[in-house]
C-alpha cells in the first residue's frame, strides 16, 4: 500500500497503547460495531456498544444524539443492556430494531426521540446476539442459528447456520448467508434455497478474533478482508482480485449503492478500493476522532456522495468519499467503576397527600450515574453527583393509591437499586 510505510513507528506505538493500557478508576467505552443508513439523504447511525441503544444523525459537521436508552423490565423494575441494533427504512419511515437477552424491540426514529412500535420475547430461551437485515428480511442471529422474522417479529423461517464463537461475523442477503470463521480460517457461504453451505473459501488470520464481516455487492461478488489481504471472489469461490494491506487485523468491508468502490478497515485506518481491488485512497484514523482511534466496524452509505461510518474505538467517525473527516463523536468516559459508599435513601417526610411534593435523596450509586426512580407506577429520572449521591423533588400523582407505596431507585449503568416506603394519605 503506497505511502503507508511512513507510519510504522507511530502505528506500532498506537497499537501498543491500545492493547496495553490498564483500566483503573476511569475508563472509556469502546465503539467497535453498529449500523448506518441513508434516510432522506441524511446519515443515521445506531450502536449498542455502551449497553444503551444510541441513535445519531449527521447534521453538517456534527453527529447529533437523537436518543440513548436501555431496555426496562417492568416486571422487575430493572434496566438491562442492548446487544445489537439495525436501522431499516420501511414505507417511507425510519425504524431501528434492537435486541436484549430474549427480546427484540422495534422503534420508530423521530426527530429527537424513539417511539416503541413493537416488542417480542421468545419462550424457548434463545439468547439473541444480533439483529440484522439480510436483504429484505429482518433476522436474528444467535448461537442457535439465523431466524427470519415477519412484521410482527415472529419467526417464520429458521436456518441452522451459525458462528458460535463470533455471531457478529454472520452477514447476508435474500439468497446467501456468509460467515467469517476465524478459528477455522475460512469464509462459509450458505445457500438459503438449498439450506446448505455451498462454498468454503480459505482465509488467513493471525490475530485474535474481532468483528469481521463479508460483503456481497449487487452483482453477486463477495468481498472479505483477513489479516493479510482484502479479497474479491465469485460465489463459486474463484479469487478475482486481492489487495495486500499492512498485516494488521482485517475487520469490516463495505460497499455503496452505486457499486463503484469498496472500503475496508484494518485497525490503523480505512482503505478505499475500486472493484478491480486497486487502491484509490487511504486514511489513518488513529487521531481523526480524538485519541486512541482503532478502526473496527465499518459501514458505507450514499448520501450526497459516499459516507463511510467507522466505529473507531473511542469515537464514531464519519468520512467522505475522499476519506476526509466529516464528523465524529466521542464515547462517554465513566468516572468510576465502583460506588464509594453503601446504598441509602432518605425522605423529608413520612406521609404525603395526593398532588403534594416530597424530597427524595440518597447515595451509594456510581459517580455521575443516571438514575431511574419508580414511584406509584410513574418513572422519573435523576443524576448522581461526583460522590454518587442525589436529591430530587417528586410530586405524588393524582392516581396514586392511598396506601404505603414503595419508591425504587435504579442505577442505569451499575444496576444497583434500593427501595424505601412512603405513606400516601
Amino acid at each position: 500500500m503506497k505511502k503507508w510505510i511512513i507510519f510504522p513507528v507511530i502505528l506500532i506505538t498506537v497499537f501498543a497503547l491500545f492493547f496495553i493500557i490498564t483500566p483503573g478508576k476511569s475508563r472509556t467505552k469502546s465503539y467497535y460495531s453498529g449500523d448506518a443508513l441513508a434516510f432522506n439523504n441524511q446519515v443515521y447511525i445506531a450502536t449498542t456498544n455502551t449497553g444503551s441503544l444510541e441513535v445519531f444523525k449527521l447534521e453538517g459537521k456534527d453527529l447529533i444524539l437523537i436518543s440513548k436508552s436501555k431496555p426496562f423490565n417492568a416486571r422487575f423494575s430493572t434496566y438491562g443492556d442492548f446487544y445489537d441494533a439495525k436501522l431499516s427504512e420501511e414505507s417511507g419511515r425510519l425504524y431501528v430494531y434492537a435486541v436484549s437477552n430474549y427480546t427484540i424491540y422495534k422503534y420508530e426514529v423521530g426527530l429527537d426521540k424513539l417511539t416503541q412500535v413493537r416488542e417480542s420475547s421468545n419462550t424457548y430461551w434463545e439468547w439473541y446476539n444480533r439483529v440484522d437485515k439480510f436483504g429484505s428480511n429482518i433476522v436474528t442471529v444467535s448461537a442457535k442459528g439465523v431466524k427470519i422474522l415477519n412484521p410482527n417479529l415472529e419467526v417464520i423461517v429458521a436456518h441452522d447456520f451459525k458462528n458460535q464463537d463470533a455471531p457478529y461475523n454472520v452477514s447476508g442477503n435474500d439468497r446467501f448467508f456468509m460467515s467469517v470463521n476465524e478459528a477455522a480460517n475460512k469464509l462459509e457461504i450458505y445457500d438459503i434455497e438449498s439450506r446448505t453451505v455451498v462454498k468454503t473459501i480459505p482465509l488467513n488470520f493471525k490475530f485474535d478474533k474481532g468483528n469481521r464481516r463479508a460483503f456481497q455487492d449487487a452483482e453477486g461478488y463477495v468481498y472479505v478482508v483477513d489479516d493479510y489481504y482484502a479479497k474479491k471472489f465469485d460465489v463459486s469461490g474463484k479469487l478475482l482480485g486481492s489487495f495486500q494491506h499492512l498485516d494488521y487485523q482485517g475487520f469490516d468491508i463495505s460497499g455503496t449503492v452505486n457499486n463503484e468502490f469498496v472500503y475496508f478497515s484494518n485497525g490503523v485506518g480505512v482503505v478505499k478500493l475500486d472493484k478491480a481491488m486497486k487502491e484509490k485512497d487511504y486514511a489513518w484514523t488513529g487521531s481523526m476522532g480524538g485519541h486512541s482511534g482503532w478502526a473496527m466496524g465499518l459501514k458505507a452509505v450514499y448520501a450526497n456522495g459516499d459516507k463511510i461510518v467507522v466505529f473507531n474505538n473511542t469515537n464514531i467517525l464519519v468520512l467522505d468519499a475522499n476519506l476526509n473527516k466529516v464528523a465524529s463523536v466521542s464515547s462517554i468516559e465513566e468516572e468510576s467503576t465502583s460506588a464509594i459508599e453503601n446504598l441509602f435513601l432518605k425522605l423529608d417526610k413520612n406521609n404525603v397527600f395526593i398532588n403534594s411534593d416530597f424530597v427524595l435523596s440518597g447515595g451509594g450509586f456510581l459517580p455521575n450515574e443516571e438514575l431511574s426512580i419508580n414511584f406509584a407506577n410513574k418513572l422519573t429520572t435523576a443524576k448522581a453527583d461526583s460522590r454518587g449521591r442525589f436529591s430530587t423533588t417528586i410530586k405524588v400523582p393524582v392516581d396514586a393509591k392511598k396506601t404505603n407505596q414503595d419508591i425504587r431507585v435504579d442505577g442505569v449503568s451499575s444496576k444497583l437499586h434500593y427501595s424505601i416506603s412512603i405513606r400516601v394519605e
